[in-house]
């Protein structure tokens, strides 16, 4: 009997040791109850602001806060909430603090002040690293603000300002003021081009302007391929701020007539990808797809992965359409995927599968054995599951 009572309370002791790991979020249901909890505990408060429609929201709530090296640090750092910003006290805490996207992630000091803001899903090392720099009076929001109105006005104090207010309505000023006072050897600066790369997308800037007319020197200091990207990037910004417009939209061209045509191939694929995975069974926009998919994957600014997700996306749908063509196409494609990241466990892992439907079984246990490697390297363990129940699907066929 005593056995038997204390092999229950050992499985009682594990069950509620599993139920404490990861974030716990208060009960309070008004954030000024917890903002006078934090006065006591000497805590920021922390509030994760999400909406129910939020993809990237739920994933922080099902992969992310049930971690126990985030519950680890978030439980003894932060006083927790969780609030839907689209009804009760969550719809007054997005209009006091404006809370334009989701999820937020929202960091306040007992006075109920902003001390730093989060935005987006993300890894748990992030999102720990993130709670870190809320609780670094050097780094965070509120920090760099005081520092910004007692005037430092330096290049690196306006991009932490910049990183970590992502909701700055003086943003646009404080750029602008910058580069105007700049001089032609501040504005080649590392500090500046990364400032400019992230921030100015609008041809019409004048600092734009200005990089168009010393593109050879940013070329020469940065690289033909980033400032290319950069120009490709905002031609797609154009596109859109000029979209009842067609004429002043296509005038860009003239910047750069090849950057502009790959461009055009790269927008195209994007729609007719979109298309094709809102109605997948649509025989025209399949046929569509993989029209605007030939001339993308040949274009030498395509990274490895772009390339995995199109073969991929084509191995999950070809069965609808019976196409063999153009599987065999994607397995071209992957090859091409593979040679640039031989050790891709993803990459392995998709040109396994083409494989094996093509009828190659040896080769596909081989490449996904590869990506089991990969994976169990990167300590993967929802991957590995996956490659591993796969690889014994793939030798009962042999």
């Amino acid at each position: 009997m005593k056995k038997l009572a204390l092999l229950f309370l050992v499985v009682f002791s594990t069950a509620l040791s599993a139920q404490e790991v990861g974030i716990k979020f208060s009960k309070d249901s008004l954030l000024s109850d917890a903002l006078s909890q934090a006065k006591k505990e000497g805590k920021l408060v922390f509030i994760d602001c999400y909406t129910t429609w939020c993809g990237p929201c739920k994933h922080l709530a099902k992969e992310i806060f049930p971690q126990r090296e985030v519950g680890d640090f978030y439980n003894s750092h932060f006083i927790n909430l969780s609030f839907d910003m689209e009804k009760g006290e969550g719809l007054k805490i997005q209009r006091k603090y404006a809370v334009k996207a989701y999820p937020t992630l929202l960091f306040l000091n007992a006075e109920g002040e902003t001390v730093h803001v989060g935005l987006g899903s993300m890894p748990a090392s992030a999102f720990i690293e993130l709670g870190k720099t809320a609780l670094d009076d050097t780094r965070n929001v509120l920090s760099i603000s005081k520092k910004m109105k007692a005037g430092d006005k330096s290049i690196q104090t306006l991009m932490l300002y910049l990183k970590a207010n992502h909701y700055a309505a003086d943003a646009d000023a404080l750029i602008t003021e910058y580069f105007k006072t700049a001089t032609d050897d501040e504005k080649l600066s590392q500090d500046a081009w990364q400032l400019f790369k992230e921030y100015i997308t609008d041809i019409d800037n004048d600092q734009f302007q200005y990089f168009l007319k010393h593109r050879p020197a940013y070329e020469q200091k940065y690289g033909k391929t980033e400032v290319d990207n950069k120009i490709i990037y905002s031609f797609g910004y154009y596109q859109q701020k000029y979209k009842d417009n067609p004429t002043k939209a296509a005038s860009v061209k003239s910047i750069d007539p090849v950057l502009y045509s790959k461009f055009l191939i790269m927008r195209d694929f994007m729609v007719a990808s979109y298309e094709q995975r809102s109605n997948k069974t649509d025989k025209a926009k399949w046929a569509d797809y993989i029209a605007k998919a030939k001339p993308y994957v040949v274009l030498d600014n395509v990274q490895p992965m772009d390339i995995n997700n199109i073969c991929w996306n084509i191995y999950e749908n070809y069965r609808t359409f019976n196409d063999i063509a153009t599987l065999k196409l994607a397995k071209e494609w992957e090859e091409k995927a593979h040679n640039a990241l031989p050790n891709n466990h993803p990459i392995n892992d998709t040109y396994a599968h083409i494989l094996f439907d093509l009828g190659f079984v040896k080769e596909a246990i081989e490449h996904e054995a590869l990506a089991i490697k990969g994976a169990t390297e990167e300590k993967s363990d929802k991957d590995l599951k996956f490659y591993n129940d796969e690889v014994e699907r793939f030798k009962k066929a042999q």
